[in-house]
Formats: structure tokens, C-alpha cells, sequence
């Protein structure tokens, strides 16, 4: 509590948030509390004004006719992380959105450090997020309007609890190693990370089609979840093309599902027996809408396109074929002499 303004700030080893508010300010001063206790409390008053003060070592929070004393800590031991100010800025919409479209995709092996992140891509054509697990990538359009020639690196994580504020417009800007993006009086600054990431433009480009069939995200989602019901997604399933004709097929030792749906071919011989992973694969359908491209490419794998969005899957090994294990017959004991 500072003058006429109370600043409420937060922050981690990846990502430091600030807000500032009017307030009025009888004393000035400042404590560290625990965020979920002050939340939680907060979230339980009834009044439209709250109080802050220090009373015998603790603060007192009140407003209408609730009142809490939470204990604190000394602020000259908290290390709160200092957020830059940026000396350019451009104004970017949509993170929320890109967010949801790629995080999904990125790897969940602490040992690879930079497949964890989402690669934001400013160009030419306006904002791209990229990101990748090596067994999939997901490449999203977004704000047209934030255009330039620079990339980040930014972790998934701290992404998504930007993205979890549900603001549609911020101003980004970078400084050295962080990266952060502004709304009035609120900061939120995340670490980049350095180092190389894979060149999934050039790996979108250089994929060869097989033949591409026309379908409806939604739809499909749908028919898979009807095969899936039966045998879960711990098992691998099967998308079987012939003409306009698409069957999904899923086999496990509960038993056997099978449905299809029509398609559109649009291009090449829509034939053949292809296995993905199905757990993976509803990630990418969850985060597509609309009419979609299905495109077969070399090795058998899957690409997924939207106007925003494009989603690369790698093909599975088919399945062993599960045989039923034949019941053991007990041997007749032998009668004694």
C-alpha cells in the first residue's frame, strides 16, 4: 500500500503478475500472505469495499459483516520478482484461444525442456503458435493484426494461466529474457526459454499427400467417441478409408466396436487401414471446429486442417491381434497303490 494505490503482486521462478488498484491509504506498508487463503476469503465477503489492516501481527480483512485475521509474513524476505518495462509494444488478441488450439500438444517430459513450450511466432502475416511433442504439432492461427519478425519460446504452463484470465487484449513486448504483456494496470511477466525448436513449418511443407477426404470436426469426434465407448483410450483404434466411407474400429479384451461416417473425397484414392493413437488424437480434435481436411501423408500419418488451425498426428504399429487364453483343465490326481 503505496500513496493512492494498492498493489497486489505474485509470482514464481516462470512468471511474475502485478495488479494495481485505487485505494485509499490511511498507513502505508506492505505484507505477504498466502494467495489461496486471501482468495478464498475474499471470494466470502459481502460487502462492496474491503478493508485492509495490520493488528497485533496480522491482517485483518473485513468488509460488510465478515471479518478475517490472517497471518503474514515479513515482504523483506519475499523475493518478488521485479517486471520489466518493455520499450516497445505491439497489441495482440486471442491468447485464451491460441492457447487452448496448442498447449494440448506439447511434451510432458521434463528431460526436453523445449518441447514443453509454445513457440510464439510473430511474422508478416500476423501471430502463429506453434508446438510440438514430436509425435504431433499443432499449428495455430492468430491475431492478424500482431505482426513482426521475432519468436519466443514461452513454457505451456505459463500460457495457460495467462490464458486462464480470460482478457481479450494485451500489449507484448520483450526484454532480455522475459516477455510481457500489459493491460491497463495489470502486468503479467513470463521467462522465455533459449534454445532450438523444431522447424515445423518446413515439416508441415514437406509432407506429401496421399489423398485428402472432407469431413466435419465435430462429427468425427463424435463417431470416435462411439467406437471408443466400448474399449477406452488406452487402446489403440483404427480409421479404415474406402471411396466416401470412413469406419473407426477399436478392438480390446472387453470386446470389439465398430462405426462409420460419410466423407467428401476430395482428392487421390481414399483407401486403406491406418492406427493412431486415440488419446492423443482426441486431444487434437477437442481443439479443431468446423469443416475439416483429412489428409493421409507419407508413413501413414494423419493431418488435420482448419482455417485456423493445422494438427499433425503420427501413425501407431498395428495392434497384435489379442487371442483368448485357452482355460487350464486340472489333471486328475493319481490314485495311490
Amino acid at each position: 500500500a503505496e500513496q493512492d494505490t494498492l498493489t497486489v503482486a505474485s509470482g514464481n521462478l516462470e512468471i511474475a503478475l502485478e495488479q494495481r488498484l485505487p485505494a485509499q491509504i490511511e498507513s502505508e506498508g506492505s505484507v505477504v500472505v498466502k494467495a489461496p487463503l486471501l482468495s478464498g476469503m475474499l471470494r466470502l465477503l459481502d460487502g462492496e469495499r474491503v478493508t485492509f489492516q495490520m493488528k497485533s501481527g496480522k491482517l485483518v480483512v473485513s468488509s460488510g459483516n465478515a471479518e478475517y485475521a490472517i497471518p503474514v509474513m515479513d515482504a523483506a524476505q519475499y523475493p518478488r520478482m521485479e517486471i520489466p518495462c518493455p520499450a516497445a509494444t505491439v497489441p495482440v488478441s486471442g491468447i485464451p484461444s491460441l492457447t487452448k488450439r496448442t498447449a494440448f500438444a506439447v511434451s510432458e517430459d521434463t528431460a526436453r525442456p523445449m518441447l514443453k513450450c509454445v513457440n510464439l511466432i510473430f511474422g508478416a502475416d500476423g501471430l502463429q503458435a506453434v508446438s510440438t511433442d514430436s509425435f504431433r504439432i499443432a499449428s495455430a492461427k492468430g491475431d492478424r493484426e500482431s505482426r513482426g519478425n521475432i519468436s519466443f519460446l514461452i513454457p505451456a504452463a505459463s500460457l495457460e494461466k495467462l490464458a486462464a484470465l480470460n482478457t481479450m487484449v494485451f500489449q507484448v513486448g520483450t526484454t532480455g529474457k522475459t516477455i510481457v504483456f500489459t493491460k491497463e494496470n495489470f502486468s503479467f511477466a513470463a521467462r522465455i526459454m533459449e534454445g532450438p525448436y523444431l522447424a515445423v513449418s518446413q515439416v508441415l511443407s514437406n509432407l506429401k499427400q496421399q489423398f485428402t477426404v472432407l469431413t466435419d470436426a465435430a462429427l468425427l469426434r463424435d463417431t470416435i467417441l462411439q467406437a471408443l465407448s466400448v474399449t477406452g483410450t488406452q487402446n489403440r483404434f483404427s480409421l479404415s478409408f474406402a471411396g466416401n466411407r470412413l469406419t473407426v474400429r477399436c478392438e480390446s479384451e472387453y470386446g470389439i466396436s465398430e462405426t462409420a461416417m460419410d466423407v467428401v473425397a476430395l482428392s487421390g484414392e481414399p483407401v486403406g487401414v491406418y492406427w493412431y493413437n486415440p488419446a492423443q488424437l482426441m486431444e487434437c480434435l477437442k481443439a479443431l471446429n468446423g469443416t475439416l481436411m483429412l489428409e493421409i501423408v507419407q508413413h501413414s500419418a494423419l493431418l488435420l486442417k482448419t482455417d485456423e488451425l493445422v494438427c499433425f498426428q503420427m501413425a501407431v504399429r498395428e495392434p497384435k491381434a489379442i487371442e483368448s487364453k485357452p482355460q487350464k483343465t486340472k489333471k486328475p490326481r493319481k490314485e495311490a497303490a
